[in-house]
C-alpha cells in the first residue's frame, strides 16, 4: 500500500519512518516528501497515488500546511485517507474543515500511530464494493464477495467457486480480481483467492477454510504475502 509522510523536520520523520518499520515487510511503499510544495508538485505532474498520506500540519511554509494540503487531497483525490500529526493542540479543531482519518499529537505518536493507521484501513476497506456483479450463460448475476472463496481461470472461461455452488463467466479473472479488491488477491495465473478464506499458506500452496488446496506461483507468492499482510493490518478479519 502507498503510504506519503508529509513532515519538514528530519528527526519526526525518522521517529514516524521506525513506527512504520515494525510492520510487515511490504505492507507499506513509503514516499517522503520533506514540504507540501514538493507533495503538490509531485500529484500534480502524476496525480495521487497514495492510499494514506501522513501530514504535518506546520510544513514550515506560509504558502502550504496541512490543512490545505489536505484540502487540496480531498479533492482530487477523495478516497485517499489523511492523518494529521502535530505538535500543536491548537489545531486540533481546525482539521475537521477537511476529511481525515485522524489527529496524533506528536508526543503521543508511539500510541497513536498504529491505532490512526488501522482506522485508515478500516476506511479504506469500507468504500469497497461487497458485491461482485458479472454475466455468465446470458444471465446477470450479483454475488456477495465474502460468499466467494476463490475463482479460477481455464482457456477462455472463468469459475467463480462460492460456499454454495459455482458460476461461470467469460469475463477475465484480473478484471474480476481487480473489482474485489483489496479482499481477493491473484495468487497464480490462473486462480485468485478472498484473503479472508485463507487458512493457512506457504511456498508450496494456499489451503482455504474449506480445505480446498490452491496452487501459488513464485512469481505471485511475494504479491500474496504483501495482500495478505494489508488485509491483517486492517483489523478486518472476518470468520470464515
Amino acid at each position: 500500500m502507498k503510504l506519503a509522510i508529509c513532515e519538514d523536520n528530519p528527526s519526526h520523520y525518522e521517529i514516524i519512518h521506525t513506527i512504520l518499520q515494525k510492520y510487515p515487510p511490504g505492507a507499506f511503499e513509503i514516499t517522503h516528501f520533506a514540504s507540501g510544495d514538493e507533495f503538490l508538485r509531485t500529484v500534480a505532474e502524476n496525480g495521487c497515488p497514495y492510499s494514506i498520506v501522513l501530514t504535518d500540519i506546520d510544513l514550515g511554509s506560509d504558502n502550504v500546511n496541512g490543512i490545505s494540503l489536505a484540502e487540496k487531497i480531498n479533492y482530487i483525490s477523495p478516497d485517499t485517507q489523511i492523518i494529521f500529526i502535530s505538535q500543536y493542540l491548537q489545531y486540533a479543531t481546525a482539521v475537521y474543515e477537511t476529511e481525515h482519518a485522524y489527529f496524533i499529537h506528536k508526543q503521543q505518536m508511539e500510541k497513536y500511530l498504529p491505532l490512526a493507521l488501522r482506522t485508515a484501513c478500516q476506511k479504506l476497506e469500507k468504500l469497497h464494493t461487497r458485491y461482485l456483479y458479472f454475466s455468465g450463460n446470458s444471465r446477470n448475476y450479483q454475488v456477495l464477495c465474502s460468499d466467494i472463496l476463490y475463482l479460477e481461470r481455464n482457456l477462455r472461461q472463468t469459475t467463480i467457486y462460492t460456499r454454495t455452488g459455482t458460476y461461470t463467466t467469460k469475463e477475465r479473472l484480473t478484471a474480476l480480481t481487480e473489482r474485489m479488491k483489496p479482499d481477493f488477491c491473484l495468487c497464480h495465473n490462473s486462480f485468485a483467492v478472498n484473503l479472508h478464506a485463507v487458512r493457512t499458506y506457504s511456498h508450496k500452496g494456499i489451503i482455504l477454510s474449506d480445505n480446498t488446496e490452491i496452487p501459488v506461483s513464485r512469481s505471485y507468492y511475494q504479491q500474496f504475502k504483501d495482500a495478505f499482510a494489508f488485509m491483517m493490518l486492517a483489523g478486518h478479519r472476518e470468520v470464515q
